[in-house]
């Protein structure tokens, strides 16, 4: 009987030891799972600001694999609006709005240097292009993910976060632009030509360009249109709406 009791009371005690460890492990998973959880909403939402303001602060605030996850997000998306940057400061747009009419007022004589320099624009445009291309790759993505020495648990999170679902279509977007933009850069040649090589044919007046010869007036207007008839945005000076 009194052996018996002692069974009882050991079994007793392992039931109550291993509650405490089942418990302790349970209480560890619940804080770990919430851990990681609220890590994870944390980069999610650190994404969508980037994306929202193009601003990133490249200090590191996260901890374990999760720092590493950071980094090579920020990294991604510094080297994508570098890229992005250098498409809008030289693409077909960057260039027309160097023809102000200040410039055309006290400048004209810079014609030549411009026109010379539309190739060096384009290039530089094509150089930002490619590289947000590649960049949205999901091959190359997730090559980042395994040159960065990343925990291979966290590849499932880090796919989601950065790999959006509109990167395919922003990625043939930028493909059809880089085509476009040779195109209307072609234009814009023709018609800093026209410019260039007939001076005395037109002149600037209440910041509007004018033409004395109707000729010149309507290749103008019609590389001009050519260019950005599908825009629905002002650009400004010059205009095709001429008089």
């Amino acid at each position: 009987m009194v052996q018996e009791k002692k069974k009882n009371h050991a079994l007793a005690i392992c039931l109550i030891i291993l509650g405490v460890v089942v418990g302790a492990i349970l209480i560890w998973l619940f804080l770990s799972v919430n851990k990681e959880m609220k890590a994870e909403a944390r980069l999610t939402a650190m994404r969508d600001n980037i994306l929202n303001t193009e601003n990133i602060d490249m200090k590191i605030s996260s901890e374990g694999e999760y720092a590493k996850i950071e980094k090579v997000m920020k990294d991604y998306y510094q080297e994508y609006f570098e890229y992005y940057d250098e498409v809008v400061d030289n693409d077909y747009i960057a260039v027309f709005d160097n023809v102000t009419p200040e410039f055309l007022t006290y400048e004209s004589y810079n014609l030549p240097k411009l026109i010379e320099g539309l190739d060096t624009y384009q290039e530089k445009t094509n150089h930002g292009l490619d590289g947000m291309i590649h960049l949205l790759d999901e091959r190359v993505i997730e090559a980042m993910f395994t040159d960065a020495d990343i925990d291979h648990y966290y590849f499932d999170f880090y796919k989601e976060l950065m790999i959006l679902d509109t990167d395919q279509e922003t990625l043939e977007a930028w493909e059809n632009y880089k085509l476009e933009n040779e195109t209307k850069m072609g234009y814009i040649r023709e018609m800093l030509n026209i410019l260039n090589d007939h001076p005395d044919t037109w002149y600037v007046e209440y910041d509007s360009l004018y033409f004395t010869d109707n000729e010149l007036l309507n290749q103008y207007n019609h590389y001009y249109e050519m260019t950005f008839e599908d825009e629905n945005v002002d650009y400004g000076y010059p205009e095709s709406n001429f008089m």
